[in-house]
């Protein structure tokens, strides 16, 4: 094995151990910080599909009036289903046994069969981290691509058509190649509801270049606060904006705000978009039960904090929809084979409260 620094002769090498560290650094995967979220604050689906009955239109039935005149006695039908089935993955988990031999006893310093699990939940990781921005084309769970969507991308929402029912769309607006707070102040405006806290996005997510473009247009402000009380940092979990002392890296996510609203960046994030996001109408739906027949042939799994891998999906968590199928013989080789399954979907209940700015490259 080729190294840096003195290269040694048998003197050394057959009269001395190499020191191995004992976890496996990633230098692969890109963080996903948006999906941990998700993931952090999934709930449980039931039943065939996970359905939301939503208002789309105004009866238009009311009316003033002044004395004994005939009212409206016309009926209304103002609602429609916005209906989610579940989609599936799966990240298989291969050990060959001969290996598993080699490795074993104390001089396994890495034991390869955790570690393979705890990639396989790492790759799994990543790419459906990489799903949450999509448009749910190629069997993957909707993505901020088809909820944050006005029909360019994705003509239903919910099994529903956006042309047929127009409060479906969520507001893309294409930026003309710069970010202003103007144009931020404008999208705010369209997707919020005035004076209703609830009803305005609770956290917007970016790309890192996007970020810092951010960054730049509030550099003198951002300095100052930096300087007197710290890095702001949002929880995993959490809306409220806390300093850095107060809150483990590991435990959130660095931050910006606007409007008073975090601003996290995500290496999985489409390149230039920014999502204003109002997750009290966007979540993640995961299974949360082994079928009967199933019983004893997969298992809920919360795979918790890896033993034997270090880097950006060491603190990933995992939540509603995902399973373990534990380790089988294959029938005809010297091995076996696991597998980690993630089943759910992203819902929305109303895309309106939600929107994006595209095609950001500069300020």
């Amino acid at each position: 094995m080729a190294y840096d620094g003195i290269v040694y002769g048998n003197r050394v090498d057959n009269f001395s151990e190499r020191k191995l560290y004992a976890k496996v650094v990633d230098n692969v995967l890109s963080s996903a910080s948006y999906f941990a979220r998700v993931m952090s604050m999934g709930k449980p689906m039931s039943g065939k599909t996970y359905d939301y009955t939503v208002k789309i239109t105004d009866s238009g039935l009311g009316e003033f009036f002044t004395g004994l005149e005939s009212l409206s006695l016309s009926a209304s039908d103002t609602t429609i289903a916005l209906s989610y089935a579940h989609t599936a993955f799966a990240q298989p988990v291969v050990s060959i046994m001969l290996e598993s031999f080699a490795n074993d006893g104390p001089e396994g310093t890495i034991d390869m069969d955790v570690y393979k699990l705890e990639e396989a939940k790492a790759e799994a990781v990543s790419r459906l981290g990489s799903a949450v921005f999509g448009t749910g084309s190629g069997d993957q769970p909707l993505g901020l691509g088809a909820i944050v969507d006005d029909g360019t991308d994705v003509s239903t929402i919910g099994g529903q058509s956006r042309t047929t029912f127009s409060a479906l769309n969520a507001t893309r607006t294409a930026s003309g190649g710069t970010l202003t707070l103007a144009k931020l102040a404008t999208l705010y405006d369209t997707i919020s509801a005035s004076g209703i806290d609830t009803e305005t996005p609770n956290i917007n997510v970016t790309t890192k270049t996007v970020w810092s473009l951010f960054e730049s247009l509030l550099s003198p402000t951002v300095r100052a606060e930096y300087a007197s009380i710290g890095y702001n940092q949002i929880a995993v979990r959490g809306t409220q904006i806390v300093k850095t002392p107060d809150l483990k890296g590991h435990a959130g996510f660095t931050a910006l705000t606007y409007r008073g609203r975090p601003v996290i960046a995500d290496d999985k994030c489409t390149s230039g978009n920014w999502f204003a996001l109002n997750e009290r109408y966007i979540e993640w739906r995961g299974r949360n039960s082994v079928p009967t027949k199933y019983r004893g042939k997969i298992e809920k799994v919360d795979l918790g904090t890896p033993t034997t891998i270090e880097g950006v999906a060491a603190d990933m968590p995992t939540s509603y929809g995902w399973f373990f199928q534990p380790y089988q013989m294959l029938p005809q080789q010297a091995g076996m084979v696991a597998r980690l399954y993630v089943i759910g979907q992203m819902c929305t209940s109303q895309p309106r409260r939600s929107g994006r700015l595209t095609g950001i490259t500069s300020v």
